[in-house]
Parts: C-alpha cells; sequence; structure tokens
C-alpha cells in the first residue's frame, strides 16, 4: 500500500469542498483508511482517538503547496480550529468514498471523533469498543448516542471493499 501525500489530502478537500478542523479531517481520513478506501495514511491512538503524524505533514504540504488553503479563526472558547477549503469541488472518482467523506463533513464533530475511534478501537482487536470510547472520554458520554445514530450512517455506505466494523 502507498503512503497518503498532499495531493491526496487535497482529493479528500476537493470532495467536500471544505472541512473545518483538524480533528474532522483526522477523523475524516481516518475513516476513510478504515472502509479501505483511503489512500494509505497510518493511524496511532491519541488523546482524541485515531491520528496521523503524516497526515498532519500532508496537510501542511498541501497548504503549502497551494492546493488547498488553509484560514485559522479563534473558537469561542478561546483556542485556534482551521478551515480547509479546495478552490473548487471535484469528485474522488469513488463513490462510497465521496459518500463517507460528505456525511463525516456534515456530521456533528463530537460524534464523529466518538464513532470513527469506536470503529478504530473494534479494527484494532477491542471487545466492546463503545464502552472503551466511553471509559477513554467521560466527558464525551453524552453524545455516545449521537457518535451510536451516525456510525449506523457509515454502515449503510454502499460499495465499500471492506465492511466497516459492525458494533451498533
Amino acid at each position: 500500500m502507498s503512503q497518503g501525500t498532499a495531493k491526496d489530502v487535497a482529493a479528500v478537500v476537493r470532495a467536500a469542498g471544505e472541512l473545518v478542523g483538524r480533528t474532522r479531517l483526522q477523523k475524516t481520513v481516518a475513516l476513510l483508511e478504515l472502509a479501505r478506501v483511503g489512500y494509505g495514511f497510518s493511524f496511532n491512538y491519541y488523546k482524541f482517538g485515531p491520528y496521523s503524524e503524516d497526515l498532519v505533514e500532508s496537510a501542511d504540504r498541501a497548504v503549502a503547496l497551494g492546493y488547498v488553503s488553509e484560514e485559522e479563526r479563534r473558537a469561542a472558547w478561546g483556542g485556534r480550529y482551521s478551515i480547509f477549503k479546495a478552490s473548487h469541488a471535484e469528485p474522488t472518482g469513488s463513490v462510497a468514498r465521496d459518500t463517507l467523506i460528505r456525511i463525516a463533513k456534515e456530521a456533528d464533530a463530537v460524534a464523529l471523533e466518538l464513532a470513527v475511534t469506536a470503529a478504530f478501537l473494534a479494527d484494532e482487536g477491542a471487545k466492546d469498543p463503545w464502552s472503551e470510547v466511553e471509559s477513554r472520554k467521560p466527558d464525551k458520554r453524552g453524545s455516545l448516542r449521537k457518535a451510536k445514530e451516525l456510525y449506523r450512517e457509515f454502515l449503510k455506505v454502499e460499495g465499500l471493499p471492506q465492511p466497516l466494523p459492525t458494533i451498533v
């Protein structure tokens, strides 16, 4: 399998048109990898779930090379977040991949984080990934119902080379 590149990050952003947040970019690309429609980025578990340093570097290169733009803004709570945009929208060439990207783009950010984290943990062999997510992220327990609903949407996507883990 090849390793993801700046052009691959640009393809994801172009398919979305706009992605708000580096965490959303991480979880969207992790979801694509779990569904086997990704670009070869490798992920490890980190504080907010699946995380890829290679993806961070590729996203920075995509911005530096002008494939996508990144606008940083200050959040209401004082932190900063990024908005990634492409100059034009363009499908990736895979209906399943584009569908997953669209669902992830429109999803509640915390629900997306929890849903993709549960799928990642299941893929890593966790026996009860939802309980594992709940124990690792107790402050986000209130969003688990939304995360499970979101994950059911992901499971409905047709045309994936390998089904996502059935965890709902």
